[in-house]
C-alpha cells in the first residue's frame, strides 16, 4: 500500500494534480506552509473547501486562464507585466531575490562583479529570479523546473549561481534546521535588486481578487495573518496591502466569485516552496 501511495505522490509532483488541505498523504505527511495556512483561513471565512493543485510554474497562467485553478497563491511576485493578464490581490508579503552559492565558493562570489564573472546561472523558469539573471547579471538562465531544483543544481555543482526568493533561502539555508545549511551560502545583492511583493493571482476581470482583499483585511485586523506568519518565522515581512476592513462590504453575486461559491470550493495552484507550501513529515 505504501508503494502505491508513493507512486501516486510522484505522479502528482511531476504532472500536477488536485489535493485536499491534507496534501498528498503518506502516513503523517500533509501540505503546510504560510500560503496554505492563510488560504485555509480564507476558505473558512468564505465557508468554502480549499483544494490544492500542484502545478508547473511555467504553466501557471494557462492553469489559471483555463479554470484548472482559481488562484496562483505560492509566493507569487507582483509585476506590472504580469498584471496585464492577471488580476492581483493586495500585497501580503515583502520579498527580495538573493544569490545562493556553494559554501566553498562564498569568498569567490561575494559581490555583484564577482558574481557576474561566473559561468552558469540558474533560476526557476519564468520566475522573478530569472528576471534578475537576465536584467541584472545580463546572463542566460539555465532554467530549473522549480526553485527547489535551483538548490540541487548549485549544491551538486551543475550551476555556479542560483537566484531564489529570500523567504525560501532563509528556510533552507539560513536556518540551522535547513537542509542546505551546511552546504550553501546566501549572498545578498544589496541595491542591485529592489524589494518585491507577493500577491495572489486571479483570472483577468475576475471579482475574486476583491473578495480576497476583503477577507484578508479582516484576517489582518483579527491578528490571524500575524499568527500564521509567526508560526513560519515570517512575522517581519508580512504586509497589509488590503486596506482597512469594511464591515459594510457586500459580496458580489456574479462573476468568478459566484461560480466559486456555487462549486463550494476554490482551487489553489502551488509548487513545493518552503516556507510557503511544502509537505510536513
Amino acid at each position: 500500500m505504501k508503494k502505491i501511495v508513493a507512486i501516486i505522490c510522484v505522479f502528482v509532483f511531476l504532472f500536477g494534480g488536485i489535493a485536499t488541505m491534507s496534501g498528498c498523504k503518506q502516513e503523517t505527511n500533509k501540505l503546510i506552509g504560510f500560503d496554505i495556512d492563510l488560504a485555509q483561513a480564507v476558505a473558512d471565512k468564505l465557508n468554502l473547501q480549499l483544494e490544492c493543485r500542484l502545478i508547473s510554474w511555467e504553466a501557471k497562467e494557462t492553469e489559471l486562464s483555463t479554470n484548472l485553478i482559481d488562484v496562483i497563491w505560492n509566493g507569487f511576485t507582483y509585476s506590472d507585466e504580469r498584471a496585464q493578464n492577471i488580476d492581483f490581490s493586495g500585497y501580503y508579503m515583502e520579498n527580495k531575490q538573493v544569490v545562493i552559492v556553494k559554501k566553498s565558493d562564498a569568498e569567490k562570489y561575494k559581490d555583484l562583479e564577482s558574481i557576474k564573472a561566473a559561468s552558469v546561472f540558474t533560476a526557476e523558469a519564468t520566475s522573478a529570479g530569472e528576471t534578475v539573471i537576465e536584467d541584472v547579471f545580463e546572463k542566460e538562465n539555465k532554467a530549473a523546473s522549480s526553485q527547489l531544483m535551483v538548490f540541487t543544481d548549485v549544491s551538486t555543482g551543475t550551476s555556479d549561481i542560483g537566484v531564489v526568493d529570500s523567504t525560501m533561502a532563509g528556510y533552507y539555508i539560513t536556518s540551522e534546521k535547513g537542509g542546505y545549511h551546511d552546504s550553501l551560502s546566501v549572498v545578498d545583492l544589496g541595491d542591485a535588486v529592489t524589494s518585491e511583493y507577493y500577491a495572489i493571482g486571479c483570472r483577468k476581470d475576475s471579482n475574486f481578487d476583491e473578495v480576497l482583499n476583503h477577507v484578508l483585511a479582516e484576517l489582518w485586523k483579527e491578528g490571524k495573518i500575524a499568527e500564521i506568519a509567526t508560526k513560519y518565522g515570517l512575522q517581519d515581512v508580512i504586509y497589509n496591502g488590503f486596506g482597512e476592513y469594511d464591515e459594510s462590504y457586500e459580496f458580489p453575486t456574479d462573476g468568478d466569485y459566484s461560480a466559486i461559491k456555487k462549486s463550494g470550493k476554490f482551487v489553489l495552484g502551488y509548487t513545493v516552496f518552503a516556507p510557503m507550501a511544502y509537505n510536513e513529515a
